[in-house]
């Protein structure tokens, strides 16, 4: 019996290591699609099934299936995996609406994320890996489904992504923290990073603003140090976000920084690819890009720049 408990007790030990409770998961931020929940269902198996490199390899397929076998109470769980380093699994589950909201919209969360034999929790991350998963989850999940839905997601805030702004300074060079020792305000000025993320969050988060473009220029020759290593990612998602505006901005700083870090960025993406299959995953994101550019109804010269930046990518 003794030995029985024993085994029992390590069994739960084991588990709980490696899976978080469900009571003690908490989510990235919310994100609404203006589309009902059985649309963006067929968008997600849209996703799965045009990304065949993305299906679940079998060695990560049981830890796919917790979150439907063991975390009683879980409905509908969405898990999608993504083949290019660093090999994760995200999981992410639907957000009930009040007044049935859900005939017309649909509110999603990312939940947790499993890599290395683990899944995390987002309190369990430092804020360095929190923002950049918050970025992957948009660029390879949320931007697709926005292009299959044809629609525009929008995105609760997360405070700890978006810097609190101490206004009478820069903008983008100090942030409220409270010191400890004394329970009062204080202000902090920001790292070169700490500003490229507040700003970038402005962006993404409000209005095209030449003001916050310039300020984003001043830190991008910068951008080479070791704990700005995902700036380039941030410089095209906000591309994305606001396509034209930047295109139109490109066109007249064609030596801007921000410039070189979106063809830097694109090229990155397609390193991670095999060499033999870069010219057709070029393609595929190049008729992505161009989709979007359609919905948006871009110019014949701001097509004509989409098509000069897809010409100068180097996919060797």
């Amino acid at each position: 019996m003794l030995k029985f408990l024993l085994y029992l007790l390590m069994s739960v030990c084991f588990f709980s290591c490696n899976y978080p409770g469900k009571g003690s998961l908490g989510g990235w931020a919310s994100i609404t699609f203006p589309v009902p929940k059985d649309k963006l269902k067929l968008a997600i198996d849209s996703l799965r099934n045009t990304n065949p490199e993305n299906e679940i390899p079998e060695k990560w397929r049981y830890d796919s299936e917790y979150w439907e076998r063991d975390a009683g109470g879980i409905k509908e769980p969405e898990v999608l995996y993504i083949k290019k380093q660093p090999e994760e699994m995200y999981y992410f589950s639907y957000i009930p609406m009040e007044d049935n909201q859900s005939k017309t919209s649909t509110t999603i969360a990312l939940r947790s994320v499993f890599r290395n034999g683990t899944w995390y929790r987002k309190a369990v991350l430092d804020t360095t890996e929190q923002r950049r998963i918050s970025r992957r989850f948009y660029e390879e999940i949320i931007a697709k489904l926005e292009l299959i839905t044809n629609t525009k997601s929008r995105s609760e805030n997360e405070e700890h992504e978006q810097s609190k702004i101490v206004h009478g300074d820069s903008e983008s060079d100090f942030v409220l923290t409270i010191d400890s020792n004394k329970n009062i305000p204080t202000k902090k000025e920001l790292s070169i990073k700490e500003k490229a993320d507040s700003i970038a969050s402005r962006l993404i988060q409000g209005k095209f603003e030449i003001s916050s473009v310039h300020e984003l220029e001043k830190v991008c020759a910068s951008s080479g140090d070791l704990t700005m290593q995902f700036f380039t990612t941030t410089v095209e998602e906000l591309f994305y976000s606001h396509m034209a505006s930047f295109i139109n901005y490109y066109i007249a700083n064609p030596s801007s920084c921000l410039k070189e870090k979106l063809k830097q960025s694109m090229e990155e993406y397609m390193a991670a690819y095999e060499p033999k299959d870069r010219r057709r995953k070029n393609i595929e994101k190049e008729n992505r890009i161009l989709k979007k550019a359609e919905r948006e109804n871009l110019s014949p010269n701001q097509f004509s720049f989409l098509y000069a930046l897809f010409k100068s990518i180097n996919l060797q």
